[in-house]
């Protein structure tokens, strides 16, 4: 007959595992916290005399309040989850290659912010986004051309010529 008592360090089946619910928080609380604190800088961009649909405040707002939603829900998510086994639970171990794909990606948007500076904007964009899909493992002539160019244009339309940002 197999022993059903669990170990003081076992969590109860389907019960809270003890001691991580307060670091399942630590994330969401963190977004809160930058979300508060970029909701604040945000405030303090003056509006300008003339004002349109769209203030230079409201896409930094927007954000903060995208965050902060994303972190309710992530704390949302870690208070009533349930409780899962020690293996699905964990982080999977860091690789050799998954540090240099890091590097690599980290490389590639400084290189980005390098390259804006003598290409332009649609140019340098949509060769960032081509890295950073072939880096992620995308392949295929549609992941590496026409999601790049998609994205670019979407940026494009947004801040070029809806919000009139200079690119």
């Amino acid at each position: 007959m197999a022993d059903t008592s669990t170990t003081p360090d076992a969590p109860a089946p389907g019960g809270p595992r003890p001691g991580r619910r307060p670091r399942d928080l630590v994330p969401a609380a963190v977004g809160a916290a930058l979300a508060a604190g970029a909701f604040a800088l945000a405030a303090q961009i003056p509006e300008g005399a003339r004002l349109t649909q769209f203030s230079p405040r409201w896409w930094p707002e927007t954000l903060a309040v995208l965050l902060l939603v994303l972190s309710a829900w992530l704390a949302a998510g870690a208070l009533f989850r349930r409780s899962a086994t020690a293996e699905e639970d964990g982080p999977e171990a860091a690789t050799r290659q998954g540090a240099w794909r890091l590097v690599a990606m980290l490389a590639s948007i400084a290189g980005y912010g390098v390259l804006w500076y003598f290409v332009d904007f649609r140019v340098s964009t949509a060769v960032l986004f081509a890295a950073l899909t072939w880096l992620g493992g995308g392949r295929g002539w549609k992941a590496l051309i026409l999601f790049p160019i998609a994205v670019t244009a979407v940026l494009y339309l947004l801040f070029g010529v809806l919000l009139r940002v200079p690119l």
